[in-house]
């Protein structure tokens, strides 16, 4: 199954190999399950986007709906009518795993010519030829300034040029030569990663914070959430975003950052900054959003161009990528470019959209017995990892709720209940759950919004990070009688609890 499914994610890099069998086989059933696993991803795809666009989810769902399930579908795949029926229910509001029980069948189905194919051709593989390809990074912007260079190398006694232009070429083609040296050093699968990527996962930003912690440069980082944060207020608090201007404003326009010699900024762009009108409104506390958005800008110039790539080009932070499930994110963010788990962007094949591993971890989050005992594994793991397995539930039952289309009012309790209890607790810490302070803030910004994506990026990400526990639990639980899992995580428990307690006692003597 896993390697069925590695390889209908590079099937457009295979000319559509098994595709094209199912299509030549002359059964409809399988044509039509290839069609369908290829147009679900599309589908998934949508969940990931910087912006949700819920118009489109839901042309989608009723396309895969119309098309492979429907009684009178023009490509039916043959699901069973429970399932179809199951699916019709929950198609408003459309969530991701709404097709998790067509695509189980699918791909249990197409297993069957996956294994025929293989079978009737395993001699023609044994011959394919291994062909090596080398890549060299090249860059659009690199060329061109090389050929600036050049000519003007090559009319050196002709034309006269001032010597700041010369000086200028040569500085950026100083810093362009190193940033394409430092993305040399970064493994391929990441050469695509932005900050935006990192910020979206709460793991990999906390690890990128402390290696700038490591080179004095997390101040990058700070300016560039700080800002972010600025431009999501809404323009309607007009209090609270005078006061974060201002707080930005104390905090790094400066001469010990913005304006100092350890600007992200160079000398020309700083004066760029202050006197676009930008000076007056550093003096006065108030800074016009275009500053910002200049000041941003450069903060995450020096991120993604030096910074970034050393992060990315350590061997430790190539290794930790690579052990992690999701994502995460998405997995993400899922993978910033095109591989994800069903969260953020991130390295696994497996993340691309929900494969069968995922759709199981969610029935087993959806199992009472099973989500209680996996509960109780993970609290092992962290303080707040038991309450994202509660967390996790609840925004299902909030999608339940949705589905119904129930009254407002319902719909607004349960929102305040997740909230109060997870995302701005009264007992401390505020934040029950591991997720980025910004997309707490955001879900409760938008708290009064109603709409059925309110928890959406907090879940995914949640989903993500319990999803890396969930191999070593399926372990842990195939050597154990169901009736022993329980009185066994107990004791773990108590004696990390033990363990704890005596090493407070030492601290305390």
């Amino acid at each position: 199954m896993e390697c069925m499914l590695q390889s209908l994610y590079v099937e457009n890099r295979a000319g559509y190999f098994f595709t094209r069998f199912c299509e030549k086989s002359g059964n409809e059933l399988w044509k039509n399950s290839a069609y369908f696993w290829f147009d679900l991803q599309a589908y998934h795809q949508l969940f990931y986007q910087e912006t949700l666009q819920p118009f489109k989810l839901c042309k989608q769902a009723q396309f895969l709906y119309a098309t492979y399930i429907a009684p009178s579908a023009s490509m039916d795949i043959g699901l069973q009518q429970d399932k179809k029926n199951e699916i019709y229910q929950k198609i408003e509001p459309p969530y991701e795993d709404l097709f998790d029980p067509a695509e189980e069948y699918i791909l249990t189905l197409l297993l069957v010519p996956w294994m025929k194919m293989v079978e009737v051709d395993k001699s023609i593989y044994g011959k394919v030829e291994l062909v090596e390809e080398s890549r060299q990074l090249d860059s659009v912007y690199f060329r061109k300034l090389q050929a600036l260079h050049q000519e003007s190398v090559s009319k050196k006694d002709e034309v006269r040029q001032a010597p700041t232009n010369k000086n200028k070429l040569d500085f950026y083609l100083r810093g362009l030569t190193l940033y394409v040296s430092l993305l040399t050093e970064v493994p391929e699968e990441y050469r695509g990663c932005s900050l935006h990527d990192l910020i979206r996962n709460g793991l990999e930003l906390e690890q990128f914070r402390l290696f700038l912690e490591e080179h004095s440069a997390v101040m990058d980082l700070m300016c560039w959430i700080d800002i972010e944060q600025f431009r999501r207020m809404l323009h309607k608090e007009k209090e609270k975003r005078e006061e974060k201007s201002k707080d930005i404003k104390n905090k790094y326009l400066n001469k010990k950052y913005f304006f100092g010699p350890n600007s992200p900024a160079t000398k020309e762009q700083q004066d760029q900054v202050s006197s676009g009108g930008g000076w007056g409104h550093i003096l006065h506390d108030r800074l016009s959003s275009a500053v910002l958005l200049e000041i941003q800008k450069y903060v995450q110039m020096r991120l993604e161009k030096k910074w970034l790539p050393l992060f990315l080009a350590k061997e430790q932070s190539g290794a930790r990528r690579k052990t992690k499930v999701m994502d995460i994110a998405e997995d993400l963010l899922i993978q910033r470019n095109e591989k994800k788990i069903g969260s953020w962007k991130h390295v696994d094949n497996k993340w691309v959209s929900s494969s069968r591993e995922i759709i199981m971890f969610r029935k087993g989050l959806l199992n009472p017995v099973t989500a209680l005992q996996f509960q109780r594994f993970v609290s092992l793991k962290g303080d707040l990892l038991e309450n994202g397995v509660l967390f996790w539930q609840e925004v299902q039952k909030y999608k339940d709720l949705c589905h119904s289309h129930c009254d407002d009012a319902t719909i607004q309790n349960k929102i305040t209940a997740i909230i109060n209890c997870f995302i701005n607790s009264t007992i401390p810490p505020a934040l029950q759950i591991d997720i980025p302070p910004e997309q707490a803030q955001k879900i409760i910004e938008h708290r009064r919004e109603l709409g059925p994506y309110v928890f959406r990026e907090a879940q995914m990400t949640i989903f993500a990070l319990l999803f890396k526990f969930w191999p070593k639990f399926c372990e842990f639980r195939s050597n154990l009688a169901d009736e022993k899992i329980l009185p066994t995580l107990e004791r773990k428990k108590e004696k990390k609890r033990q363990k704890v307690d005596f090493a407070a006692v030492l601290t305390a003597g």
